[in-house]
């Protein structure tokens, strides 16, 4: 019939083989069953990558057990916050770019007396109110809040709605810096974030990783400093967890992180325009969402304050 089953040994239960009928041999023909092999199918090639996956796991339990005298031994870390990055596409940050020359430079709505940033040092230097609620703006807030949706589902497992409700345009030149801060929101969670839009070659020419620190060496001239903590290098070789990163900045960039995060811009000296632009997310988490933090009495009072709220409303 060219069909043939086998019992499995145990030893080739160990190498992933499960007692199918093996593929070649459902294909009759002459010739050597190498040249009368189908093509695998995507649940094939998912099951197999299932079972080779599986047994790589064993593999690795087993030898933990023999490295550690029979021990079952597992390492669980310990997450303290999120990091988003996301990465936009060249046309799209070319697209910001023509909306903030052509229409949010000519408006040069100012939108630094509620911010800390000292962007002073040039007559283009500048903060900038970047609507959300015309054509341009009302597309990317959509698009900002599914980055702030994903990130709090993949980094946090939350239910939740986030809503952008801020944004503005940083227009930094040499000298120009901002201060250690960090954002408020009007929800009792929220997300803060910027995308890197231009970026001067003084700075684009410094080293990503390993930047030279001293000897004055201005290795982070122009890069974001996020500190969540205060563990110095010693710290950290006690193993305790690092506390603050430099983070260069490059064209087409997003980073996104809790509002809470302290972060800072340090100043760069060198021709060209450093050019981001920064938004806020309120949080609105649902029901399911806000019962996990609730105890029965406070969940039977929101309960309770909805239906008044609703019968005043009627």
């Amino acid at each position: 019939m060219g069909i043939r089953m086998f019992d499995i040994s145990p030893e080739q239960q160990a190498e992933g083989l499960d007692g199918m009928v093996a593929k070649e041999d459902t294909v009759q023909g002459e010739g050597p069953p190498e040249t009368r092999k189908k093509e695998e199918t995507d649940a094939e090639k998912n099951a197999r990558e299932a079972r080779e996956t599986a047994q790589a796991l064993a593999d690795e339990e087993h030898q933990m057990e023999v490295d550690n005298h029979g021990l079952r031994y597992a390492i669980r870390p310990v997450k303290d916050w999120v990091l988003g990055r996301i990465e936009f596409p060249n046309e799209i940050v070319e697209e910001i770019n023509n909306h903030i020359d052509n229409v949010i430079i000519p408006a040069n709505n100012s939108y630094a007396e509620g911010l800390v940033g000292q962007l002073k040092q040039a007559e283009e230097s500048a903060q900038l109110d970047f609507p959300l609620d015309d054509e341009v703006g009302a597309q990317l807030k959509t698009v900002f809040d599914q980055i702030g949706n994903t990130y709090l589902k993949n980094g946090y497992d939350r239910d939740a709605q986030s809503d952008c409700y801020q944004c503005w345009s940083n227009h930094a030149y040499a000298g120009d810096y901002n201060p250690l801060h960090d954002h408020g929101v009007q929800t009792p969670a929220g997300l803060s974030g910027f995308l890197w839009l231009k970026v001067p070659s003084c700075i684009e020419e410094l080293p990503e990783v390993n930047p030279k620190l001293n000897d004055a060496g201005g290795g982070v001239d122009g890069f974001t400093h996020l500190v969540w903590g205060t563990n110095s290098r010693r710290d950290i070789l006690q193993l305790k967890s690092q506390t603050e990163e430099y983070v260069k900045p490059e064209v087409g960039t997003m980073l996104v992180f809790p509002q809470w995060l302290k972060h800072q811009v340090l100043p760069f000296f060198g021709v060209g325009e450093r050019r981001s632009m920064a938004m806020n997310w309120n949080i609105h988490d649902s029901e399911q969402e806000m019962r996990k933090y609730m105890s029965d009495r406070e969940w039977d009072q929101l309960q309770a304050n909805k239906e008044k709220l609703a019968e005043e409303n009627d």
